[in-house]
């Protein structure tokens, strides 16, 4: 599946930012919501992204993104055509990189403390099965999570 992308995000020092997990269930905190939402928000701000299974985690999130090429491909012609480039709008660490400052600037407002680890962790998905494989895994990770 060319464009597909298992996403891993790490808050800095794994501090628990996001909330806690009581009884098997993802408490989330404020910040847990604003990672939430902010990242349900992806699909607006980059039209050519759908998001499958995701999950936030006390210390990190895990999210599946997918570019969808056809549409990036037809908005590069129109770049072209218009002799104005952005090579990099469409990158999976320009998607990243937007939804991790998002959420600093607006976590921020709660706590001055929230940090991201300055990287974050992708691999590309290379099939329906490896797909199955990591939306299944993202599903129950807050089930198999030991703290």
């Amino acid at each position: 599946m060319e464009g597909a992308y298992f996403i891993t995000i790490c808050t800095k020092n794994s501090l628990h930012f996001f909330g806690e997990i009581k009884n098997r269930q993802m408490n989330l905190s404020a910040i847990g919501e604003i990672a939430t939402v902010c990242w349900e928000e992806i699909e607006v701000h980059f039209p050519n992204v759908h998001l499958g299974e995701f999950v936030v985690m006390p210390d990190h999130r895990h999210g599946v993104i997918v570019i969808d090429k056809s549409i990036s491909a037809s908005k590069d012609i129109l770049l072209k055509e218009n002799r104005f480039q952005n090579i990099g709008s469409q990158s999976i660490s320009t998607i990243v990189g937007s939804y991790k400052s998002a959420v600093t600037r607006k976590s921020r407002e709660i706590n001055p403390a929230f940090a991201w680890h300055p990287r974050f962790h992708d691999r590309v998905i290379r099939s329906s099965m490896e797909l199955d494989r990591i939306e299944n895994y993202i599903s129950k990770n807050v089930e198999n999570y030991h703290s």
